[in-house]
């Protein structure tokens, strides 16, 4: 994945979510559906985050399988805000220069 775009990975992660809908037809995945998502994959990542930084319980897991874990809740949360912002209308790239980039150009 090292040279995909924002939008190649958006698109992406809407197939994924489409096979998703296919295969689970009862869920309904409607405007609140992301931000419910996001919060609780955010919910599970720090699930695993709190394991791996040995605050939490190892539920038998060693620390390769915990990382493995928490890689996967992250991404998950990346996935699903991703999805949000597209749904929403948000040109993430846009956002990230006017927010973020612009101190790049500052002084500091």
């Amino acid at each position: 994945m090292s040279d995909i775009s924002l939008k190649e990975l958006t698109k992406k992660l809407n197939a994924v979510l489409e096979r998703y809908r296919e295969n689970f037809p009862d869920v309904v995945v409607d405007r609140d559906y992301f931000p419910f998502k996001v919060t609780e994959e955010w919910g599970e990542c720090l699930q695993a985050y709190l394991m791996l930084t040995k605050r939490g319980r190892q539920k038998g897991k060693n620390e390769s399988e915990i990382q493995q874990d928490f890689e996967k809740e992250f991404a998950d949360v990346f996935g699903f805000l991703m999805l949000f912002a597209d749904r929403e209308g948000i040109d993430i790239e846009k956002a990230l220069n006017d927010k973020w980039f612009k101190q790049l150009e500052k002084e500091l």
